[in-house]
């Protein structure tokens, strides 16, 4: 979600502003339903990203309206109609419209767009702490910070943004995870950007905005307050659902080869748009500019960024993390690199699970002293006196992980092909060992 001003920014794909006041959906005339289809027509025609493409979504819509489609009561349905024959006829994820009175209103107040984000704006910002919603250490001091959303207050965002570099600046690698990040505003991306680039001002983007008929340009930012994270080994998490701002940041990371792309192809919506009241309660998104990167000279619109290591959305933490590991196994110390290794197992076990038959799991099953082992269909339970039981994860012949800790594994013993017991193994080595009793 962004903030829309008169400086266009790049806006959320699908924006979401703060959710509206859960209430019936009120009915809506006919009249007022062909008024702010008409009102979107105009917009479109007068503003519209490529004059050359104006006439064609102009025409469809149109049709669509003269043969009735949206002549229906509830409001939330014609815009959802409405937006699919945009979205058919443009194939550009920014031209929509959303049916939001809270947000209508708030854009119909005097001085909207050209101001500080309103309150309704802010405190959209504050319950998402601007889009920074989740900071954690990995193991192996792996640093991972998920943004939600590129939101922008001139007032809050900025040291939110230098808290989040100051945390990464003492892990040995990052990971930023934009999965599902619909997008937000081109200042928002230039800050945190900024902070993987040496001090300077190398030109980051070209804004053309279709309705001043300027082009501004952003730059990486010459004074941060907080340490730069150039040269640490940076980790990007991405896939379809990250669109617009966040394609942004990661179009940089690629271009400028700031690190490592994880994940799946993105949105491929690049055109910078701007929000629009549309009455009595609606709100239109139209494409108003487009952006152009100084080294491809293009952009993302309807491409996406692509991952340089392709991988299902749901794994990409678990391999970047296991990436991270591996590259800074390269130059570490032996004790630090049998250290990356135990992590990495564990890792790798949780992506690509080793799979036992129940056979050969009904090998495992016993009691060991005060703790307990039994099988559950597929799946192997472990037990110490009444602690909540836990997974066993198959590891490798005879190595098990627990799925409530990475501290502990436990390694069995067999004599004679029978398991006899199990030693529990930690980084370091054998922490103890456990005889079976039955």
């Amino acid at each position: 979600m962004g903030f829309v001003s008169r400086r266009v920014s790049i806006v959320c794909i699908a924006l979401l502003a703060a959710a509206t006041a859960v209430a019936a959906v009120p009915t809506m005339t006919r009249e007022q339903g062909r008024a702010a289809v008409d009102e979107v027509v105009r917009l479109v025609g007068a503003h519209y990203v490529f004059p050359d493409k104006r006439a064609a979504i102009v025409a469809a819509v149109k049709a669509a309206r003269d043969a009735g489609t949206y002549d229906v009561a509830n409001p939330q349905e014609m815009a959802e109609k409405l937006t699919a024959d945009l979205s058919k006829a443009s194939g550009d994820g920014h031209l929509y419209m959303n049916y939001n009175p809270a947000q209508f209103a708030d854009l119909s107040r005097p001085g909207a767009g050209r101001h500080e984000p309103s309150s309704f704006q802010l405190d959209a910002g504050r319950e998402r702490n601007d889009g920074y919603d989740e900071q954690k250490v990995l193991a192996g001091n792996v640093r991972y910070v998920r943004v939600s959303g590129f939101m922008w207050s001139d007032k809050t965002t900025p040291p939110i943004v230098d808290a989040a570099a100051r945390f990464l600046s003492n892990g040995d690698a990052i990971v930023i995870d934009l999965r599902g990040n619909g997008g937000g505003d081109a200042q928002a991306v230039q800050r945190l950007v900024s902070y993987f680039f040496a001090a300077g001002t190398p030109e980051l983007m070209s804004f053309h905005d279709g309705i001043s008929g300027k082009t501004e340009i952003n730059r990486v930012l010459a004074k941060l307050p907080s340490p730069r994270l150039s040269g640490k080994p940076l980790y990007v998490l991405i896939d379809g659902g990250t669109a617009s701002a966040a394609e942004e940041f990661a179009y940089h990371v690629q271009q400028f080869k700031l690190g490592t792309l994880v994940g799946e192809t993105t949105a491929g919506a690049a055109n910078n748009n701007q929000l629009f009241p549309v009455a009595p309660f609606f709100v239109a998104s139209v494409s108003v500019g487009r952006p152009e990167h100084p080294v491809s000279h293009a952009n993302w619109e309807k491409v996406g960024v692509a991952a340089q290591v392709a991988t299902p959305s749901a794994d990409a933490l678990t391999q970047a993390h296991v990436m991270a590991l591996k590259a800074l196994a390269a130059t570490g110390s032996q004790m630090q690199k049998d250290s990356y290794a135990w992590d990495i197992a564990g890792l790798e076990a949780a992506m690509k699970p080793v799979k036992l038959s129940e056979q050969a799991l009904d090998a495992y099953v016993g009691t060991y002293g005060i703790r307990r082992i039994w099988r559950e269909g597929a799946t192997l339970k472990f037990q110490r006196e009444q602690r909540p039981p836990t997974e066993l994860i198959a590891m490798g012949p005879d190595l098990f992980g627990l799925a409530n800790t990475a501290v502990v594994r436990l390694r069995f013993r067999r004599e004679n092909g029978r398991v006899v017991g199990f030693d529990q193994v930690t980084k370091i080595g054998v922490l103890g060992t456990v005889e079976r009793t039955s």
